[in-house]
């Protein structure tokens, strides 16, 4: 399996038209309504959970970006299914969650954490590995603070997740205070995803973290 991830590593960065922006998200609003969800519904939904749901959103929101590159025209995906990278003993693979923009955050952890565990086991079906519209690839709980990730083709783009770390703000009142804030950094496919394009797209990722009530409007 590593010889062919490494292969297409490759093919991507040699075909694809790379390009990457990266900002800061504050994470406050958001963790805390993990941790509301959390003990109201018994479950654990993971961070990442939120950034799929949150990128999904934010495709549905940009419906330009939710495209692929072929030799012919730029092609438009119907459904915004989102993959994400997950261990297996013998690399990286990237289950899809399909259309999640239409799931509930329930419905989402329930398969990630359902596909998470068939991968490290090697128990995963090809199907649920192939596809997807776009891609998330989360370090942060390994306190990796920020990383670029290679575009895993046809996909025009991949969210890269860093770690949360406390950062110091103005607190309105001549002192400083404590926000959490995480590393985000975009790559796309500048063929599909031009840099306006892009900029749209990391602005509406904030705001639907910022303000997680937007996500599942």
């Amino acid at each position: 399996m590593r010889k062919v991830i490494a292969k297409r590593l490759l093919e991507s960065k040699m075909t694809t038209a790379h390009s990457y922006m990266a900002i800061e998200v504050e994470m406050d609003a958001l963790i805390q309504t993990r941790s509301q969800f959390n003990e109201a519904s018994g479950l654990k939904v993971s961070v990442n959970d939120f950034v799929i749901k949150a990128v999904a959103a934010t495709l549905r929101e940009v419906p330009e970006a939710n495209a692929y590159w072929t030799e012919d025209s730029i092609k438009f995906n119907p459904t915004v299914d989102v993959a994400f990278a997950a261990a297996t003993p013998a690399g990286l693979v990237t289950p899809v969650v399909k259309e999640a923009a239409t799931k509930s955050i329930a419905q989402i952890a329930t398969e990630t954490k359902d596909m998470a565990g068939r991968a490290r086991n090697n128990k995963l079906m090809p199907e649920e590995y192939q596809g997807g519209c776009t891609s998330v690839s989360n370090l942060g709980m390994f306190d990796i603070s920020e990383f670029i990730a290679v575009l895993n083709p046809p996909q025009a783009t991949i969210f890269a997740v860093g770690s949360t770390t406390a950062k110091a703000f103005p607190d309105g009142k001549g002192g400083i205070e404590a926000r959490n804030v995480m590393r985000l950094s975009l790559s796309h496919d500048a063929r599909v995803v031009d840099e306006a394009m892009a900029e749209k797209l990391c602005g509406t990722f904030k705001n639907m973290i910022e303000k997680p009530a937007l996500m599942f409007m």
